[in-house]
C-alpha cells in the first residue's frame, strides 16, 4: 500500500512540475476599453439626430434583418407609453411606401408571435409596440468597435 500511495505521489509531483505556469493577463488586455477593469472610463460625448422626419434620407441598411436606423429625431416622440406611441401616428399607415412618405409600419409587427403566431392582427403587436427597443436613433458617436463586416 505505501508503495501505491509512493508512487501516486511521485506520479503527481511530475505532472506539477512538468505544466508551465500560466501568466496572469494585465487588466488593460480585457474588454474593449483597454483600461483598467476598476476605471470607470466617462464615454465619448455625442448628439442626437436633430433632422425633423423626412429631412434626411434613410441610411443604407447593412442587412435586411436588421431593424433600420431612425433617421430623424425621436426626441419629442418619447417616452413610449402603454397607450401613447407618437410614431404610430405616422407609420400605421398601409404600404408600400412612397417616396416622401413615412415608411410602413411592416406586416411582421402586427403579428402576435406568442399567442396567435398564424393571425394578423388590427394592431401593431404589444412586443413591437416600443419602437426604440430595436429601432435606434441616427447619432454622430463612433462605432464602439471597428467592424468590416459588408453585407
Amino acid at each position: 500500500m505505501s508503495r501505491l500511495i509512493l508512487s501516486l505521489t511521485l506520479c503527481s509531483l511530475s505532472l506539477t512540475a512538468a505544466k508551465p505556469q500560466a501568466k496572469p493577463i494585465p487588466d488593460r488586455s480585457l474588454g474593449l476599453s483597454r483600461t483598467s477593469v476598476f476605471d470607470a472610463p466617462a464615454p465619448p460625448a455625442y448628439r442626437d439626430e436633430a433632422s425633423e422626419p423626412g429631412e434626411k434620407a434613410l441610411p443604407k441598411r447593412i442587412n435586411r434583418e436588421y431593424p433600420p436606423i431612425i433617421p430623424h429625431s425621436v426626441a419629442d416622440s418619447l417616452p413610449i407609453t402603454r397607450s401613447t406611441n407618437l410614431c404610430l401616428d405616422c407609420h400605421a399607415v398601409p404600404g408600400p411606401k412612397k417616396k416622401g412618405e413615412a415608411t410602413p409600419v411592416p406586416a411582421s409587427h402586427y403579428l402576435d408571435l406568442r399567442r396567435a403566431p398564424e393571425a394578423k392582427g388590427t394592431q401593431v403587436a404589444g412586443t413591437r409596440f416600443v419602437c426604440i427597443s430595436c429601432h435606434v436613433p441616427r447619432t454622430d458617436a463612433p462605432p464602439l468597435v471597428g467592424s468590416r463586416y459588408r453585407g
